[in-house]
């Protein structure tokens, strides 16, 4: 497989957020991802070393899996509701990403090494779009403080169980609040 066409965003804790949290207390970053030839490094050590999996080799592969949703949030008071836990009936972003983070461990205990989150998540129903708004990038392509302190959460511990996040801006079902093209560009610069 040749990585020439591999076209990823890989964050680690690396980043404090872009910077966007320079006064914020991060931890130190720990997770170094690189390639060397075809196969992926993880803090300098070849990924599943020696292992195969149903006969075919998997070292220097990156398992990884799509929950976009790790910061998620409803900002829409009439989809809002949605999301109460039945135990609490409050809805809870924070809640969300601590139970995201309580489950890193077991993750990365069964092999996974990386994970995809989206900044404007994906669809919380699964296919369709029923009105919810879950921007972690405002209208005007500002990030939401409250976001961005999720994700760092997230990214701190990703660094700590050396695991790596592919992090993606946009979701095409969250694009209709942002005002002009312009923004978008912008919204790309400011990561």
């Amino acid at each position: 497989m040749k990585l020439s066409f591999l076209k990823l965003t890989v964050v680690t804790a690396a980043f404090s957020v872009f910077g966007y949290f320079s006064e914020a207390k991060t931890k130190t970053p720990q997770t170094i991802v690189s390639i060397e030839a075809e196969k992926f490094l993880v803090n300098g050590n070849y990924t599943y070393l020696g292992r195969s999996r149903q006969g075919y080799p998997i070292e220097g592969l990156i398992m990884n899996s799509r929950m976009v949703q790790g910061i998620f949030d409803d900002l829409n008071p009439e989809t809002a509701g949605q999301w109460k836990y039945p135990d609490t009936q409050i809805r809870g972003a924070k809640r969300n990403t601590n139970e995201f983070i309580a489950a890193m461990g077991e993750w990365y205990a069964e092999g996974l090494l990386a994970f995809t989150l989206n900044l404007q998540g994906g669809s919380p129903l699964g296919y369709g779009y029923k009105s919810w708004s879950n921007p972690a990038i405002d209208t005007k392509s500002e990030l939401r403080p409250e976001y961005m302190s999720r994700l760092v959460k997230i990214l701190n511990r990703t660094g700590e169980k050396g695991m790596a996040v592919i992090l993606e801006s946009y979701y095409f079902r969250q694009d209709q609040f942002l005002e002009y093209e312009v923004v978008v560009i912008r919204g790309i610069l400011l990561l």
